[in-house]
């Protein structure tokens, strides 16, 4: 039997098969198309120290490596002691009311647009270090915890954004664990090599009372 009589002897399951094996095809290029695009639309925010042989005294870094901007909304973080856990909002940089007409609105906020490929300079993280123990009541001095009952423990930075027309803000998240040395000196060391992207639904209504409180 030669070839051509062999394709019309099995021509009722040679089609079928062909057409699955297209439909196959087509699925898979399909599916690169939409991972593709994907990638494309996918906010990307990393949280990382500026300068890191600065050790604490580095600025934090918050760069946009979406393809689209992003809209920073604002930026907290939570502190971990001993006694428990709060948060604290980091959004401003903290200038004295006299000073606030004088200095250029991009130095006096971490609020706003960010460009792709673009990084914002928050606070050092001693600064950020220093304002949360006030409020913890571990006061830091020179790098020093001045009351020993309580100790820090961790700071998780949030970065609250909007990405392009997304109408639900997401959260921008990386944890720092603190270590203190014998001398009462702290360090910080992430205890993840990215950050973490948070946009669930619980995660929402955090972000609505942080608004209704910071907002």
């Amino acid at each position: 039997m030669g070839v051509t009589e062999w394709f019309g002897a099995n021509a009722q399951w040679i089609s079928p098969v062909t057409s699955i094996g297209t439909m196959m095809i087509w699925i898979f290029y399909a599916q690169l198309l939409y991972s593709s695009y994907a990638r494309q639309t996918r906010a990307r925010i990393l949280i990382n120290r500026a300068v890191g042989d600065e050790g604490v005294d580095s600025p934090c870094l918050v760069c946009n490596m979406s393809s689209e901007s992003v809209y920073v909304y604002f930026v907290m973080v939570r502190v971990e002691t001993t006694d428990g856990e709060f948060f604290v909002p980091a959004t401003d940089c903290g200038h004295a009311s006299a000073e606030r007409d004088s200095v250029d609105l991009n130095t006096r906020t971490h609020q706003g647009p960010l460009a792709s490929g673009s990084c914002m300079q928050l606070c050092s993280f001693s600064d950020m270090l220093e304002r949360a123990g006030r409020l913890a009541g571990a006061p830091i001095k020179d790098g020093q915890l001045t009351e020993p009952e309580v100790e820090l423990k961790a700071m998780e930075y949030h970065v609250i954004c909007i990405y392009g027309s997304d109408k639900r803000p997401f959260g921008a998240i990386r944890r720092f664990e603190i270590e203190h040395d014998d001398s009462g000196r702290y360090s910080l060391v992430a205890t993840t090599t990215d950050t973490q992207k948070r946009s669930a639904l619980r995660y929402q209504k955090q972000i609505s009372q942080w608004l209704q409180e910071h907002g």
